[in-house]
Formats: structure tokens, sequence, C-alpha cells
């Protein structure tokens, strides 16, 4: 699967507060089946990327949410917070499951 990417607008879903963002997104799938004696199955589909605020403080808040679900369009995905950069708002994600782009 050739990697997939979402740059714009997208809103976030943290606990039950709903948070705008810029999102720089990327998807992928390693691996898939090979030849030879030992076949391998592909992986699921992985999704990664970063979320920018207008504010630290909407950051922070997203950053300790309990629930957090990121909408793009008409899609939503699961994922969680693996970094916080203060100064430009900005939150470092994984997702999980299939993306929303």
């Amino acid at each position: 699967m050739e990697p997939r990417f979402h740059q714009g607008d997208a809103v976030v879903h943290a606990d039950d507060d709903i948070y705008r963002c810029r999102a720089n997104l990327r998807s992928w799938a390693d691996g898939g089946p090979t030849g030879g004696p030992t076949p391998q199955p592909a992986r699921p589909e992985q999704w990664a990327g970063r979320l920018h605020f207008d504010s630290d403080t909407d950051a922070e808040t997203v950053l300790y949410a309990d629930t957090l679900h990121l909408v793009v369009g008409d899609s939503t995905g699961t994922f969680l917070v693996e970094d916080l950069e203060r100064p430009t708002a900005t939150l470092t994600i994984r997702g999980h499951g299939p993306a929303p782009f």
C-alpha cells in the first residue's frame, strides 16, 4: 500500500470538548504477502502525524484527555498523544485502527 497523506483542517473530540486544529498526517502499511516458503501476512495500516492548535492550553487539554477522536471530513479515528511541543502548541500523535483520511 502506498503511503497516504493529509495536510489540512481537522477536529479533535477530547472527552466532551471539541478542538479545531491543523493536521499533518501520514498512513502506511508495512509488509505484505511475499513469495517463498513462508509467506508473511500484511500488517495493518498504521498512521501518525502532528496536530497544531491555536493555543498551548488547547493542546495541553487534548494531551490529558481520556478519550480522543480525530475527525477529518466525514471520517473518525482514534489516537494517542506521544509528545507536546509547548512553544508551538503541536502534538505528535500515533493513530489506532484505520486512518481517518
